[in-house]
C-alpha cells in the first residue's frame, strides 16, 4: 500500500516537473522554427514565471492540461494553457498567438505573453517582377488625392527639384529599362500560364470579413429568461416591487410609558385599516465612533421624542398626531440563528427589512438628520455612506436635521436645535469637493477634470429641476453609490450594497444573492429594470483608464472584481471617445450575466465577429476596372502577350512533331518556315512584354477602393508606404489613417477631408500614448483594414484576436477588440474601436458568447492577487477568539424594555451595521 502510494506520488511530482518544463521553454525567449516560420517566444523572470503558473491552474490548483469545447461541441483536443491563444477555424482548436512585429518592436525584450516574427506579406510574385522592372530604386511615383485648394501647394513642391533627385531620376530611367528588358519576358511567360487564375478579378463585390467562430456552451449565472440560466438556479430575475410599509415601528406603551418596538400589524387603524404616521431617524455611526448600540439607543430615543414633540406642535388640527418612529437599532428585525447558511440568511426578515428601508422612507412623514454637531466633517462624514444617499433623494421636501451628542444630551430638555433641510442645501455641506456642475456640457474632458456631477444631477433630478431618463437615473446612481463608502476603507464598488442601495430608487428588486459579487449584483438589478439596455451600452463603452496607483489601490481591497473601479466608478461619465453611455445605440443583447469570480463577464447574443489576423498579411484580391482607356489598352496587351507566346509555342511543339515525321520519311514539308513563325510569334510576345510591367500595374492600381476584407495586426508602428508595399507590392497612397477610430486619431485629422494625416516624426506616436496616459505595460499596436483601406494604431496589453460590433453611435460601429483565453473560453475586452458601418453586414454573426469588460490583464492581476492572500491565510496560524465578550446594559441604567432590545441588537449581523442610514 505504501509503495503504491510512494508510486502515485512520485508520478504526481514528474507531471508537475514536466508541466513546470513546458512552461518555461514556451518563455524562454528564443528563436524557434514553427509552422509560420521563424518565431521569438517571450520571456519573463523565473519569479514572474512561478506567478503565471499559479495563475494558470485549475479549480483544483493544479497546473494541467485542458480541454476546449469547441462551436461544434469536440473536445478532442487538449493543451497547456501558456501564451496567448487563438481559435484557429481550419484546424478547429486553439492554437498559439504568433505576432508580427515592426522592427522596433521586435527588438523590445520586455515581457510578453505572445511570439513575435517579422512582418511578412503574399504579394503575387507577377506584381512583384512587375515593381521590380519599373521601380527598381523604390521612388515614390503615385500621387495621392489632394482637394483643389492643395492642388497650387502640391504642385509647387513639386517643382522644388535639386540636383541629387535629377541624377536619381536618370539611374531610375536606366535601371528601369535593363529590368524590363532583363525580366518582362518571365513575366508575360507568367501571364500566360496564370491568364485564368491572375491577381485580379471582375468581380467587384466586397468580400465579406473572415468568419469567426465561437459559442458558449456554459450556463451563465443569472439570465433574463429562466430557461437559460442553470437548472440549479431556478429563480427568475424579474420581481416588480411593491410599495412595503415598515415591519416594525417604535411607539410608546400606555401602560409602562416606555418606547417599543412593535410590528405595524398592530398599529394599524381600527376603522380604516392604515399606519399611523411616524418619522424616520437617519443616521450614520461612523458620526458616532466608540459608541454601540446600547449606548446610542437612549441618545436617539431622546432625539425622536423632542421631533415629535415639534413635529405635533405643527400640525393642523384636522390631521392625525404623530407618535411613532423608524429607527433602525429596533426596527430591522434581529438575525435569526436558525439561519445557518448564507441562502438563508438572504431570505431573512432581516435582510427584507434592511433592503426595504427605502420604503419607510416614501412612507414617513418627515425624515430627520441626526448629527453630533453642525461642524462641516460631520455633515461630510454622514454623506460618505452608500444608504444616506437614497434615503435623502426619496425624502425630498421633508428633510430636517438636527444635531446633538450622547455625551451632552439633557434629557429633561425636549428642545433640541432642528433645520429644515433642502436637498440643495445637503448637496453643497454633506457632499463636498470639486465639481463640475457649473461646467459646459460642450467643454472637453481633460485629466484634469473631475468626473460627472452624478451627485448634482440626482439632486436636480428629485427637485424637479431636470429630468433624468430611466438610464441617465440608473447610471448617476450607480456611479454616485461607487464612489462612496459602507465602512472604513470599504468602497462602494467593492460591496453588493452599492446594487442594493440603488435598487430602492428603481422599479424592480431583485433578491439578495450572497454569492455574487458588486459587477454581477448590478447586472442583475440592469437585467430587471427597464434601463434601456444599460448592460449593451456598458459593453460599448471605453472608460479612461486609471492610474498606476489606482490600480494597485484596487488590487489591496479584500473582494475586489477585475476593473470594478473603472467600469462602475465612471459609468455616467464621458468615455474616451467623448460620448455618454446614453448616446450609444447598441446592436447585440446581453442575456446573462457570468460566473466568474474575479472577472465581469456576460453573456452576449447577435454581436458579430471579426477575426484579427497577426501572423501574416494575407493575399489580397484586386478588382480589374475598364472602364478607362489605359486599363483597356493594358488589358489588350496582355491578353495579346499571352496569344502570341502560346501561338509561338504551339507552332514550335508543330514544328517538333513534323521533324520527327521527316525524319521516319513520312514528309516532305519545310520544318524551317515553322521555325519562322516561332520566331516571329515570340519575338511579338517578346516586344509586347516590355509593355506588360505597366499593364499588370495598371490593372493591379484600378481597384484602388480593393475587394479583399480582413482585419490585420501587427505589433508597433510603420510608415503607411511601408505597410502598403508589405499588402499590395507598391505604393499608390491606397491606405489612410482613419480618422476617427481610436484615440490617437484626434490630432491626425485632415482640416478639409474627413480623412487622416501621416505624422511626419516616426516618433509621434510614443509621444501622443505619453500625453494620452497609456497605461504602464500597454503596448502600441497597428490595425490594418483591407476592406476600407484604413490604418488604425490602438494601445492595449494583450494583441485583440477578434473584433465584435456591438454598438452605433455618430454614423459609426463600436468594435470591442477582445483576446482569449480557450480554458475558460473567455473574451476579454482591450479596446474598443469604431469603424465603418458598413462593417456590420461583412461580420459573422454569433449566437452566445461570454465577454469580460476587464482586460486579460487585469483580470490576471486580481486573481493572482487573490491566490497569493488564500495561500497565504492558509499557511497563517488561525487567529484566537476575542476575549472580550460583547457587553451587555444594565436593566437598572435604561429600563426594562431597552435592555431587551440591546440584547436583540447584539445578535444582528454587519449588514445593518454598515447601513447608512443606520451606519
Amino acid at each position: 500500500m505504501g509503495a503504491a502510494l510512494s508510486s502515485h506520488r512520485d508520478d504526481k511530482q514528474d507531471q508537475i516537473r514536466k508541466a513546470q518544463k513546458h512552461l518555461k521553454d514556451q518563455y524562454d525567449g528564443e528563436w524557434h522554427w514553427s509552422v509560420e516560420g521563424r518565431t521569438r517566444r517571450p520571456a519573463i523572470t523565473p519569479h514572474h514565471l512561478k506567478d503565471r503558473m499559479l495563475e494558470l491552474q485549475d479549480a483544483k490548483q493544479v497546473y494541467r492540461k485542458r480541454r476546449y469545447l469547441n462551436p461544434w461541441r469536440a473536445n478532442e483536443h487538449e493543451k497547456f494553457p501558456d501564451v496567448d491563444a487563438y481559435y484557429s477555424t481550419n484546424k478547429e482548436y486553439p492554437r498559439r498567438l504568433v505576432v508580427q512585429a515592426s522592427s522596433g518592436a521586435l527588438d523590445d525584450a520586455g515581457p510578453r505573453h505572445w511570439s513575435r516574427r517579422k512582418i511578412r506579406g503574399n504579394v503575387p510574385l507577377i506584381i512583384s517582377l512587375a515593381e521590380l522592372c519599373l521601380n527598381p530604386l523604390g521612388l515614390e511615383q503615385f500621387e495621392s488625392g489632394y482637394d483643389d485648394e492643395d492642388e497650387s501647394e502640391r504642385h509647387g513642391k513639386q517643382r522644388k527639384e535639386n540636383p541629387l533627385t535629377v541624377l536619381k531620376r536618370i539611374l531610375h530611367v536606366i535601371a528601369a529599362a535593363l529590368s524590363t528588358l532583363g525580366l518582362a519576358w518571365i513575366i508575360q511567360l507568367l501571364l500566360s500560364i496564370q491568364v485564368v487564375t491572375a491577381p485580379w478579378s471582375d468581380d467587384g463585390t466586397a468580400e465579406p470579413y473572415d468568419e469567426y467562430e465561437n459559442v458558449q456552451w456554459y450556463w451563465p449565472k443569472h439570465a433574463v429568461n429562466v430557461l437559460d440560466q442553470s437548472p440549479e438556479n431556478k429563480k427568475p430575475q424579474s420581481q416588480l416591487t411593491n410599495l412595503t410599509i415598515p415591519r416594525r415601528l417604535v411607539v410608546r406603551d400606555p401602560q409602562t410609558k416606555q418606547w417599543v418596538a412593535k410590528e405595524t400589524t398592530e398599529l394599524r387603524d381600527e376603522k380604516t385599516g392604515m399606519l399611523r404616521p411616524y418619522i424616520f431617524l437617519s443616521f450614520s455611526r461612523a458620526n458616532y465612533p466608540g459608541k454601540e448600540d446600547h449606548e446610542l439607543r437612549p441618545f436617539l430615543y431622546h432625539i425622536a421624542e423632542a421631533m415629535l414633540k415639534h413635529e405635533n406642535r405643527k400640525r393642523d388640527i384636522d390631521e392625525p398626531p404623530i407618535e411613532a418612529f423608524w429607527i433602525d437599532v429596533d426596527c430591522v428585525s434581529p438575525a435569526d440563528a436558525n439561519d445557518k447558511t448564507e441562502e438563508a440568511k438572504a431570505e431573512s426578515k432581516r435582510t427584507k427589512d434592511v433592503n426595504s428601508i427605502c420604503d419607510a422612507v416614501r412612507c414617513a412623514k418627515r425624515v430627520y438628520v441626526v448629527l453630533p454637531s453642525n461642524d462641516p466633517n460631520e455633515k461630510a462624514i454622514w454623506g460618505q455612506r452608500i444608504w444616506t444617499l437614497p434615503e435623502v433623494l426619496l425624502a425630498a421636501g421633508k428633510t430636517r436635521y438636527c444635531f446633538s451628542h450622547p455625551d451632552a444630551i439633557d434629557k429633561s430638555n425636549l428642545e433640541l436645535p432642528h433645520f429644515d433641510l433642502t436637498l440643495t442645501d445637503m448637496y453643497g455641506s454633506f457632499w463636498p469637493g470639486p465639481t463640475s456642475r457649473f461646467r459646459s456640457s460642450h467643454e472637453e474632458r481633460t485629466d484634469e477634470q473631475p468626473h460627472e456631477d452624478v451627485i448634482g444631477h440626482l439632486v436636480n433630478h428629485y427637485t424637479s429641476t431636470t429630468t433624468l431618463s430611466e438610464l441617465q437615473l440608473f447610471t448617476c446612481a450607480i456611479q454616485a453609490m461607487a464612489k462612496l463608502s459602507t465602512g472604513k476603507n470599504r468602497q462602494g464598488y467593492t460591496t453588493t450594497d452599492m446594487a442594493y442601495a440603488a435598487m430602492g430608487l428603481l422599479s424592480y428588486r431583485i433578491s439578495p444573492n450572497p454569492s455574487d459579487s458588486a459587477f454581477q449584483a448590478i447586472a442583475r438589478l440592469s437585467l430587471v429594470n427597464d434601463s434601456n439596455l444599460l448592460l449593451e451600452r456598458l459593453v460599448c463603452l471605453w472608460p479612461f483608464e486609471n492610474t498606476q496607483k489606482q490600480l494597485q489601490a484596487q488590487l489591496d481591497v479584500k473582494d475586489n472584481v477585475a476593473g470594478s473601479a473603472t467600469i462602475l466608478g465612471n459609468i455616467a461619465d464621458r468615455d474616451q471617445f467623448s460620448i455618454h453611455l446614453w448616446d450609444i445605440k447598441p446592436l447585440c443583447s446581453v442575456v446573462g450575466i457570468g460566473d466568474d469570480e474575479y472577472t465581469p463577464t456576460v453573456i452576449l447574443d447577435r454581436c458579430r465577429g471579426i477575426p484579427i489576423r497577426w501572423k501574416d498579411f494575407p493575399r489580397v484580391r484586386y478588382i480589374k476596372d475598364l472602364n478607362g482607356f489605359r486599363a483597356t489598352m493594358a488589358q489588350k496587351a496582355v491578353y495579346a502577350g499571352a496569344w502570341f507566346l502560346l501561338t509561338g509555342f504551339g507552332l514550335f511543339s508543330s514544328a517538333i512533331s513534323l521533324q520527327f515525321s521527316l525524319a521516319s520519311g513520312q514528309s516532305d514539308i519545310d520544318v524551317s518556315m515553322y521555325l519562322v513563325g516561332v520566331a516571329l510569334f515570340v519575338g511579338c510576345a517578346w516586344i509586347i512584354s516590355w509593355f506588360s510591367p505597366w499593364a499588370v500595374r495598371q490593372l493591379c492600381n484600378s481597384g484602388a477602393t480593393g475587394v479583399s476584407c480582413h482585419l490585420v495586426g501587427f505589433e508597433g508602428t510603420m510608415p503607411l508606404k511601408d505597410i502598403e508595399k508589405i499588402i499590395y507590392g507598391n505604393f499608390n497612397h491606397r491606405l489612410t489613417y482613419a480618422p476617427s477610430s481610436t484615440v490617437f486619431s484626434r490630432n491626425l485629422r485632415n482640416k478639409k477631408t474627413r480623412e487622416g494625416i501621416e505624422p511626419e516624426d516616426s516618433t509621434w506616436w510614443q509621444q501622443e500614448a505619453k500625453r494620452l496616459n497609456v497605461p504602464q505595460g500597454h503596448r502600441l499596436f497597428t490595425i490594418v483594414d483591407t476592406g476600407s483601406m484604413t490604418v488604425s494604431v490602438i494601445a492595449a496589453e494583450r494583441p485583440p484576436v477578434v473584433a465584435l460590433v456591438c454598438g452605433r453611435e455618430g454614423g459609426m460601429v463600436r468594435a470591442l477588440l477582445c483576446s482569449w483565453r480557450f480554458e475558460q473560453n473567455c473574451l476579454y475586452r482591450e479596446c474598443v474601436m469604431r469603424m465603418r458601418s458598413s462593417v456590420e453586414y461583412l461580420a459573422t454573426p454569433n449566437d452566445w458568447l461570454k465577454v469580460s469588460l476587464a482586460s486579460q490583464g487585469d483580470v490576471s492581476r486580481t486573481r493572482l492577487e487573490h491566490l497569493r492572500r488564500m495561500r497565504k491565510q492558509a499557511k497563517a496560524p488561525p487567529t484566537p477568539p476575542p476575549k472580550d465578550e460583547p457587553s451587555t446594559v444594565s436593566a437598572v441604567k435604561v429600563g426594562p424594555h431597552i435592555a431587551s432590545q440591546a440584547v436583540g441588537s447584539t445578535q444582528t449581523s454587519s449588514l445593518a451595521s454598515e447601513r447608512v442610514a443606520t451606519s
